[in-house]
This record gives C-alpha cells, structure tokens and sequence, in this order.
C-alpha cells in the first residue's frame, strides 16, 4: 500500500513539475503591442576567395524612437563551421531612454550603455610600443594607390519574378574602378551586381517611413549618422562594410569615401531591392612588390609589398600551394547575396525593446 502511495506521489510531483514547466514555457505575453516596422533578411557569401564563408538571417524591428536587431550567423564551410561556429545576437537601442543594451542570447547575458557606449575601453591606459618596434612594422601608408578612373553603368534587362511573395523586376550594374599607384601601375576592381527591386507599395512605404523616422530621431540622439532616405542601396551596408575593410587601407580618405558611391546612373534603379546578389574581383599590379623585394624579403607582409589582389588573398592564405592559388584564382575575390523575406508594419510587443527577465546584466555596477 505504501509503496503504491509512494509511486503516486512521485508521479503526482513530476505531473505539477511538468505543468509548471509547461506554465513558465508558455507564459503568455502580456505587453500592449504597437506598430512596429519588422524586416527579415536572409545574407548568404562565399566569404573571402572562398575562405571563411558564412549564411545568417538579420531580423529588425522599428518603431519612430527604438530598434532591436536580431542576427544569427553561422559558418558553413568546414573549417569556418568548427571556427566560427553560430554566433545570435541581439543590440536593442532606445533612444527614449538613451540606452542600447546588448544581448548575448547564449549566455542569456545582456549589457545596458548609454547610446554613446559605455566608454570602458577609454579608460584602459594604452601599452606604448618601444620605437624600435614601431620601425620594424612595415606601414600602411607604404603604398597609397588613387582612384584614376570610375564608372557605373546599370541595365534594366525586363526580367520579372515573384520573389517571396514581392513582384520584381532585375537590373544588372557594373562598378568598374581603376586604381593607380606612384608608379603608374594599375588595378581594376570589378563589382558586378545582379538586383531584383520590387515597387513601394504602400505596406512597403510605412515600413520604411517608419525606419526612416527612427534613423532621423537617432541621428538627432547623436549628432552624426546621415540618413539614405529613399534611395536605393545597390551595395548591402554589410557587403560595403566587407569590401572597404580590404581595400580602403591602400586609399586616400577622399577616395575610400568615393569608392562606393555611384553617379547618376543610379537614377535608373526605380524600386525597393528585394534581392541583391554581387560578385567583387580586382586585377592588374599596383603596390606589387619588385622581383629584388620578393626575393629580399620572402615574409614580408602583403600590406607593405604585395599588390591588391594579393594583400586580400594572403590574408587568409598564409601558406599557399600552387593548387591553392590556382583554385582562389579562378573565384571571385568577395560573392555576397541579401535576399529580403518580408518587409512590413505589423503589432509587436513592447517586450521585444526589452531585455527578457531570465537575462542577466553582465556590466550590472
């Protein structure tokens, strides 16, 4: 008898342990919902010559005076998959209360700043290097390149498809900058780029009105970010970001700012991009080295020595076979894609612009 009592019990608390379980699981939300500008992005790239490649999904949500974005990237290659691994991420700004909080979904963690950051790294005294250090590291400004010549053409070729449920007609732009050094030697960087926009609908333009309301207000908060208003971005800002952090060393400031802005052939892009696949490739020798500097010096660093294409490459391929080189060299240098999944005003709740209560703040003082 008592045994039997026993077991029910024990099935009795694993019952009510469950239901509970179960209850915090499923805690409805009990936050007003607002309207609430959400995006969701799909990027996929074939990383850097094909090392390094990674795909994620982005997912936004605006309203006029906050934001949160939501990422998870992950590598896809086989080294990258072990190196990188899955990285989720949250940032959250409120701009209502001056705080952006940053949220490691992982370790269920979060940081709470001030919009202008916390500032901890400023306090940190910076290591002076010996002088003799300093002129053993070879400079940036070694080998500065100018841009000698631009252009930008696009073509609307009359293809049309549904993608995800947006109607959507292709144009095809080329980005082709020439670059020459002190010595007259060139390399022509190529951007090609495939862009399937779809047309403002009004669903589309409260969205974007809505983020466009909140870039201002944050602007505003700052004092210095500029607005793109409603002009179409050929470039995603996460691939303009990639490409400039390679070849904007080697340019002048006014040409790293120069370097992807196009002309008025932009005016020829009418819609709002819903797909956006580019490929980026460099040639010719500017800052390479001369036969005297590689046989000199076989380890000096392609910053200092090597030419563009090189100074990209060697980054991620620090022992090159001839079967190495010969497969990077028939990629293209940077392949990206950003494929829009939706785009619209829906009712969120006022939680999302909040940390979640099981988060704990990490630079709590």
């Amino acid at each position: 008898m008592f045994r039997s009592l026993g077991s029910a019990v024990v099935l009795v608390s694993l019952v009510a342990g469950c239901s509970t379980m179960e209850k915090l699981k499923e805690e409805p939300d009990t936050t007003p919902t607002n309207a609430t500008a959400v995006r969701e992005t799909h990027l996929v790239s074939d990383g850097i010559k094909g090392f390094f490649p990674f795909e994620g999904t982005t997912k936004t949500f605006t309203r006029a005076d906050m934001h949160r974005d939501d990422s998870v990237i992950k590598g896809t290659g086989t080294v990258t998959r072990f190196l990188v691994g899955t990285n989720n991420l949250s940032r959250i700004e409120r701009l209502d209360k001056k705080l952006v909080y940053s949220l490691n979904v992982k370790e269920k963690t979060y940081t709470e700043c001030p919009l202008k950051g916390c500032g901890g790294a400023a306090e940190k005294p910076v290591k002076k290097e010996p002088e003799e250090k300093k002129a053993e590291k070879p400079s940036e400004s070694d080998c500065k390149v100018k841009i000698a010549a631009a252009t930008f053409t696009v073509k609307q070729t009359g293809q049309k498809k549904s993608i995800n449920g947006f109607d959507t007609e292709q144009y095809q732009a080329a980005w082709v900058v020439t670059m020459q050094d002190t010595t007259a030697r060139k390399t022509v960087s190529t951007l090609n780029v495939d862009l399937w926009t779809t047309p403002v609908t009004p669903q589309l333009k409260e969205a974007l009105a809505m983020e466009q309301a909140y870039a201002k207000s944050f602007a505003n908060a700052l004092v210095s970010v500029a607005t793109n208003g409603q002009k179409t971005q050929v470039v995603p800002e996460e691939a303009a970001k990639l490409i400039n952090a390679y070849i904007g060393r080697l340019l002048t400031p006014a040409d790293r700012a120069a370097f992807l802005k196009a002309g008025k052939e932009m005016e020829k892009i009418k819609g709002y991009p819903v797909l956006t696949q580019l490929a980026w490739n460099l040639k010719g020798d500017a800052c390479a080295a001369s036969e005297s500097e590689k046989s000199a010096d076989k380890s000096s660093t392609a910053s200092s020595s090597g030419d563009l294409l090189s100074s990209v490459t060697d980054y991620f391929a620090k022992k090159k076979t001839d079967e190495t080189m010969k497969d990077i060299s028939d990629k293209p240098i940077f392949s990206f894609s950003s494929e829009m999944k939706s785009h619209k005003v829906e009712a969120v709740h006022d939680s999302v612009f909040l940390p979640p209560k099981n988060y704990t703040q990490s630079n709590a003082k």
